[in-house]
């Protein structure tokens, strides 16, 4: 077993050393640099084209996102559930995910890119498109 999380400090949207903390499973942590774009690396792109992280390597297969990196692991690596131990504490997790990522998320990342604005306009000036200040390429929004 040859687990590496690739990961930015500073992301609210990285809970996946915590994961693999909660299950206690040994990995090797490659903790990128915004600043210095390493997220958007030929390497780093390869293994995710959005150019984002988190990203966890397991062996040859390659999962990115937070949620799906923490399902990914819970599947494979049953022992400490993340996702609850019944079909009930299941689905009040995901919908608790689904409803931070429907109407919690977008208010937090206004507030997290009011904070670092200096710093999104500086990444933004050495990319064809806008960053968030997590790393995360976007198209400028319709509504600012």
């Amino acid at each position: 077993m040859a687990l590496t999380l690739y990961w930015g400090s500073g992301s609210p949207f990285s809970c996946a050393p915590v994961g693999l903390e909660h299950k206690r499973l040994p990995y090797e942590s490659q903790l990128l640099h915004f600043d210095k774009q390493e997220h958007q690396s030929p390497h780093m792109l390869k293994l995710n084209p959005r150019g984002r992280v988190p990203v966890l390597k397991d062996g040859d297969y390659v999962v990115f996102e937070s949620v799906a990196i923490l399902y990914y692991l819970d599947v494979k690596y049953p022992q400490s559930p993340i996702f609850g131990l019944t079909p009930e504490e299941a689905g009040v997790i995901m919908r608790v995910i689904c409803e931070f990522q429907a109407y919690a998320e977008p208010a937090v990342q206004k507030i997290v890119a009011a904070i670092f604005s200096d710093q999104i306009a500086a990444t933004s000036m050495r990319s064809p498109m806008p960053c968030t200040w997590w790393g995360a390429r976007r198209a400028p929004s319709k509504g600012g």
